[in-house]
């Protein structure tokens, strides 16, 4: 919890600085970036995690990998995360920034898990839905998961709606556990 309100925090900041200076587009593009690098580069995050790594290694480090691929308010933000010990946070401001930039931008995002891949048709259909219920823009994750056996798993801002094999089996389960039988005599 205490790590969400922190980058909740520093996302909002940059998130209105960069509003303020209209690079928006830039920003996102920057923060998608960093979030990239650190899903993908195990290395990366561990490097940030470390206490053993000094703070001046790893502000060299985050210049020498973002200096050219980044704006330089993002730059200067991420320098000053590193130089006030909050660089453990970095992935989760980008995430953070991230949904403030989909805020802005009226998307919403719409997590679709099924057995196996869907196809157009399916995608479409639950496009439209989420848009005509939300009134906003959809951008679909979509998620493969055997577990589920069959159906889906919709889930979108705080709604969710499991219509999955396994979960309607765990439902007749607790219907028939119920014993129904009363003695009558």
């Amino acid at each position: 919890m205490k790590e969400s309100r922190i980058a909740l925090r520093y996302a909002k900041a940059l998130f209105e600085l960069a509003e303020e200076q209209n690079i928006i587009e830039q920003a996102h593009n920057d923060m998608q970036l960093v979030q990239s690098i650190c899903k993908s580069n195990k290395d990366f995050r561990l490097m940030l995690y470390s206490p053993i790594i000094k703070t001046d290694k790893k502000i060299a480090i985050l210049k020498q990998i973002f200096k050219d691929n980044v704006n330089d308010i993002s730059l200067s933000f991420l320098l000053i995360i590193t130089s006030k010990r909050r660089e453990s946070y970095i992935d989760g401001i980008a995430f953070q920034f991230i949904e403030f930039y989909r805020e802005y931008k009226n998307i919403i995002t719409a997590y679709l898990t099924t057995a196996e891949a869907s196809n157009d048709a399916i995608r479409n259909k639950v496009l439209n839905l989420v848009k005509d219920y939300t009134q906003k823009d959809v951008m679909l994750v979509e998620e493969i998961k055997e577990k589920i056996m069959g159906g889906f798993i919709l889930k979108f801002s705080d709604k969710q709606l499991d219509e999955s094999i396994t979960t309607k089996i765990i439902r007749l389960k607790r219907e028939y556990n119920i014993n129904i039988y009363e003695k009558g005599f």
